[in-house]
């Protein structure tokens, strides 16, 4: 994408990753990637675009990092040293300051059963529906118990991901939210933006 076409469509953000497809041996990997564009976030997955206000990407990410901690702790992943003490931050942290009045929640369930230790569902409303016809889509984030690898559900569409994929979703999802937050602040407003630095640490202050 050139400099004129992100200027066009006011995008202050665009990170892609090359994803692996689980539990497919003839499937080629494909494009993950997370956008800040005309205020929202945009997540796309194989082709399949969903945008977030900076509320649900906080949700998101919120749940996402909450799960990855819980199965982490349990020894279904293997998360490194170093990623476990920023997923608990991302997990703490992640409250997007927002002045939308519309709020989605994700609903947690919790349970000693094998395979539901985690899981978090619920359904979000379309951003650019919030002044009309309101239109929502599905969302779940659960542990995809044959493969042992998290798994993210949209609109009908599952993605079992690797633990590395997971954890770069929530960091994208985590900084292209708190960018959106700061956007709906009146211009006098002092919000802090979260930053990696050239370690590739989250940077809270």
């Amino acid at each position: 994408m050139n400099g004129e076409v992100f200027a066009a469509s006011n995008v202050v953000l665009m990170v892609e990753r090359l994803m692996k497809w689980h539990g497919f041996t003839d499937h080629e990997p494909y494009m993950a990637s997370v956008e800040v564009v005309d205020n929202h976030v945009s997540l796309v997955l194989d082709y399949s675009e969903h945008c977030f206000t900076a509320q649900q990407c906080a949700e998101v990410t919120k749940s996402l990092a909450r799960m990855l901690l819980t199965y982490s702790h349990l020894g279904v992943f293997q998360g490194s040293a170093e990623a476990i003490p920023q997923l608990k931050a991302y997990a703490s942290w992640c409250q997007a300051r927002t002045l939308s009045a519309e709020r989605d929640s994700l609903q947690i369930y919790e349970s000693g059963n094998k395979g539901f230790e985690f899981c978090a569902s619920g359904s979000f409303r379309h951003p650019e529906s919030l002044h009309g016809e309101p239109t929502y889509y599905k969302l779940a984030i659960a542990l995809d118990d044959d493969l042992d690898l998290p798994c993210l559900s949209i609109d009908g569409r599952s993605f079992p991901l690797s633990f590395e994929d997971a954890f770069w979703l929530v960091e994208q999802l985590w900084v292209a939210g708190n960018l959106v937050a700061h956007t709906e602040q009146p211009i006098n407003s002092t919000v802090t933006v979260p930053w990696i630095n050239d370690e590739g640490q989250l940077v809270l202050m």
